[in-house]
Formats: structure tokens, C-alpha cells, sequence
């Protein structure tokens, strides 16, 4: 049996500067490509995402750091990508605006029982999938409704009416 070889496990074969820039630039592609991918994606989590999610992973390790497999390079590269995450979680905490940009904004879908057919159309969210939603919480009736979001982080809020007695539906 070798000997181990701690100095080659150590040692990048790549300048680490580049693994900075090539994190970077995965995160940041992989950021616009689930923004544009729509939110309501973001709240599933069928066998079929987690799939897809270890496919990117694995599509994308030798983007950030190609042949390099020293400890070295590996750390530079998650170090790199939790501190854009960092930096984008910092950013929106201290500018709405850029909260905005980054994370986006609540979509109202249903107000007073009546659906937004464009808000609804513009998630590509079907009214099955709203209703689906729906029943989640207990009941199939868009009259209950009084207000109804998309989240950022793609769930879906319902604020029902309140009944005779003057409690809140859940």
C-alpha cells in the first residue's frame, strides 16, 4: 500500500483565483436561472427536483473547480459561494429595493374569493394547482379566501374570511 500523500491533497492544480472566479460565476448563473425558472418551483420538492438538483451539482463541479481535486480548491469554492450568499442575504436585508430584485415580491392571487387570472397566468400556476394549494388548508372554497399570495420562496399564503363568530378559517 502508498503511503498517503498529504501534500497532494493540499495542493491546487488550479491558480485559486480562478476557482473564486469560476464559483462565482456558477452561482451567479445558477441565482438567474432559478429566478427565471419561476418561484412556485422553488416550494416543490418531488423525487423529480432532487434528481435534477444532484444532476446540476454534479454537472457543474468541474465548471467551478475542472480537474482539481485538492481540499484546497473545494474549500476556496464553498467558501466562495457561502460568502455571495452571504453578501446577497446582506444586501437585501439592508435595501428594500435590492430585497426586491433579489428575492422579489409577494404575488397577489386571489382577493375577496375572486382569482387574478393574469397573476396566476404570469406564475404559471394553474387554478387546479391554486385550488390544490387550497385544500391544504382545509377547504376546497375560493369564497373563504380573502387574500391569497405567492411568496418568494414560492408558497402560497391564504388569508381566509372570517366566520359568523368571528374566528379566522384555517
Amino acid at each position: 500500500m502508498p503511503p498517503f500523500d498529504w501534500q497532494s491533497m493540499w495542493t491546487p492544480d488550479l491558480n485559486l483565483f480562478e476557482v473564486v472566479f469560476r464559483a462565482s460565476a456558477v452561482y451567479l448563473f445558477a441565482q438567474l436561472v432559478l429566478r427565471v425558472t419561476g418561484r412556485k418551483e422553488l416550494s416543490r420538492s418531488s423525487t423529480f427536483d432532487i434528481v435534477l438538483l444532484l444532476i446540476i451539482s454534479v454537472c457543474l463541479r468541474k465548471s467551478i473547480v475542472a480537474d482539481d481535486n485538492s481540499l484546497t480548491s473545494a474549500f476556496v469554492a464553498f467558501g466562495t459561494l457561502g460568502a455571495w450568499d452571504r453578501f446577497f442575504s446582506w444586501l437585501a436585508m439592508r435595501s428594500e429595493k435590492a430585497a426586491e430584485v433579489l428575492t422579489g415580491k409577494p404575488v397577489e392571487l386571489v382577493r375577496e374569493g375572486r382569482v387574478n387570472e393574469a397573476n396566476l397566468r404570469k406564475s404559471l400556476m394553474s387554478r387546479e394547482e391554486l385550488l390544490s394549494r387550497l385544500r391544504e388548508h382545509g377547504t376546497e372554497s375560493l369564497r373563504k379566501v380573502r387574500l391569497a399570495y405567492l411568496e418568494p420562496d414560492g408558497k402560497v399564503t391564504f388569508m381566509m374570511k372570517k366566520d359568523s363568530e368571528g374566528s379566522t378559517l384555517q
